[in-house]
């Protein structure tokens, strides 16, 4: 997502108080850089935009007002008798706008909580991820990021949230022998987290990185390894976000008529005749053997989960054709 601008409006008497924070907000900036500008509408009206040259990480600005407590800093250089007024009328109506106008989940209602210290700087971040163990992930990359974590530091921390994020995935019970972890993510993968084994392999590389490092038989991966390693898991979480979110959608609404989704190894799909399609050796097609045996070729559900949008295998439940591409999803898209 590229720079973006937009109205932002105080209480009149706040007008220099809030020209104030937006010089505070244009000084952070400086350091990614990303470009705050303001200029005056009316008293108490400002019209705001946020950009910065290929590259700019405005995301990771926002991010890290609340990673490294910046906001709260800000608050305590603020006189005690007009220190709460400030914060009610000022800092958190202008971030919480610039917050929401940029983030898709921007847990507006911890927004008081952590420009007042009263809640870890870990917690409820801004972000674009919904599901819980998705934005936990988020918030470890932000702050390697940003600098708040060393490589090694990272390297660690991964690891933790990766193991402990599998062994919940298969309802592990606490003071139980876990197995390894290889097995352990196959045994996750089974579960249907959609864990292909391209992600296996990339969570592996952090669990031998991590213990290879403490036995000292390797020397820490190299900066661009890491950086691969970084985005690796930061896309399997923004891919197990949108199939959180995809196992949630348990209908959907063709011409203002509710219909049913299909669930992965459900699909009927037939030919002009009404006739179930036939594989190349001249049998019809049961999507029910194929799914129980494997995962969706294109979006790694298992059996009796929904498709993540955008499959292919997916049927649509109105016209029971391709999902994809059919015509009744393209008319909900228009």
């Amino acid at each position: 997502m590229a720079g973006y601008d937009l109205d932002i409006t105080v209480k009149p008497e706040y007008h220099e108080s809030a020209k104030k924070f937006f010089e505070f907000l244009k000084n952070v900036g400086k350091k990614y850089p990303v470009v705050i500008k303001y200029k005056t509408i009316s008293e108490g009206s400002f019209y705001v935009t946020v950009d910065g040259s290929p590259g700019a990480k405005i995301d990771a600005l926002f991010q890290e007002l609340i990673l490294n407590k910046a906001l709260y800093y800000y608050t305590c250089s603020l006189l005690g008798s007009i220190r709460g007024k400030i914060i009610r009328n000022v800092i958190y109506p202008i971030y919480r706008a610039l917050v929401e106008s940029r983030f898709a989940n921007p847990h507006s209602k911890f927004i008081l909580s952590h420009i007042k210290g009263k809640i870890p700087s870990y917690q409820h971040v801004p972000g674009e991820f919904f599901d819980t163990f998705s934005n936990e992930y988020e918030v470890i990359f932000r702050k390697w990021d940003i600098g708040l974590l060393s490589d090694w530091e990272f390297i660690v921390d991964v690891d933790t949230f990766l193991n402990r994020f599998l062994l919940i995935s298969i309802g592990h019970k606490e003071g139980d022998k876990s197995k390894k972890f290889d097995a352990l993510c196959i045994e996750a993968s089974k579960t249907g987290i959609v864990l292909s084994p391209k992600a296996i392999h990339l969570f592996s590389t952090v669990h031998k990185a991590r213990t290879l490092g403490l036995h000292r038989l390797k020397e820490l991966l190299k900066k661009d390894e890491i950086v691969e390693i970084a985005m690796g898991v930061y896309w399997y979480f923004e891919l197990y976000d949108e199939f959180r979110e995809s196992q949630n959608e348990k209908t959907e609404i063709f011409n203002d008529k509710r219909y049913k989704r299909i669930r992965y190894g459900y699909e009927k799909f037939v030919d002009e005749d009404g006739n179930l399609y036939k594989n190349e050796n001249g049998y019809y097609i049961d999507w029910k053997k194929i799914a129980v045996q494997k995962p969706c070729h294109d979006c790694d559900v298992i059996f009796g989960q929904f498709h993540l949008h955008g499959c292919d295998v997916e049927q649509c439940a109105c016209c029971g054709g391709q999902r994809l591409g059919c015509e009744c999803a393209r008319d909900e898209i228009d």
